[in-house]
């Protein structure tokens, strides 16, 4: 009799498996100079619960400080750890692949007994789709109603969490030039590529809205 499958996070034997490798393919002919989609590869993701007061040692735990300002995400000096505002007192932190775990003991060890401070690895909960081009956010636009416009809130140091074809989707306005990287929960992340390949489809014939 065969031996099963050994199961375990992201999978059988303890593999994440990314849910847009399918697509990977029609990603890549879909996208030109005008619009581009690619998922980004695996990162540690942290989910974060904290009252501002502990916020300095956070920072001096985890090397970026959590934003106060709503809808920011602040990053370390090689932008390799994020921590993204998700609302009062909670927050996305991000880290280079496999760091989750240290980084969760660190941060648990420095306010050890603490009650008020919450720390959960969610880093295989999230598929991170990245979309580039100068008509990046009209294609957004069209299962989006947030202000998207170039000259709206939404600019280089921003996030928000939203509904983008009627599935949550969190977005994160880089600080490279037209490029919006958005975070979506792995099991709606097939669908939401497939979405943004249909949208994509015919960006250099329709209207210049912005």
């Amino acid at each position: 009799m065969d031996t099963p499958l050994e199961m375990g996070p992201g999978g059988p034997g303890g593999r994440w498996e990314n849910p847009v490798f399918a697509l990977e393919l029609d990603m890549a002919a879909a996208s030109g100079p005008l619009v581009a989609l690619s998922a980004a590869p695996p990162r540690a993701a942290i989910n974060l619960r904290a009252t501002e007061g502990l916020l300095p040692e956070i920072e001096r735990t985890y090397g970026v400080r959590p934003p106060t300002v709503p809808n920011t995400w602040t990053a370390s000096a090689d932008g390799a750890r994020l921590a993204l505002w998700l609302g009062p007192d909670e927050w996305l932190l991000a880290a280079p692949d496999g760091a989750a775990s240290g980084v969760e003991a660190a941060i648990r060890d420095a306010r050890a007994n603490d009650g008020w401070l919450g720390v959960c690895d969610v880093s295989h909960n999230y598929t991170t789709l990245v979309l580039r081009g100068p008509r990046a956010r009209l294609v957004l636009s069209k299962g989006c109603a947030l202000d998207l416009h170039p000259r709206g809130p939404l600019q280089s140091g921003t996030c928000a969490q939203t509904t983008m074809a009627r599935t949550r989707v969190l977005l994160r306005i880089t600080e490279e030039a037209d490029t919006i990287e958005l975070w979506v929960r792995n099991s709606f992340a097939r669908y939401m590529a497939a979405w943004l390949l249909d949208a994509m489809a015919g960006i250099a014939h329709e209207p210049r809205d912005f």
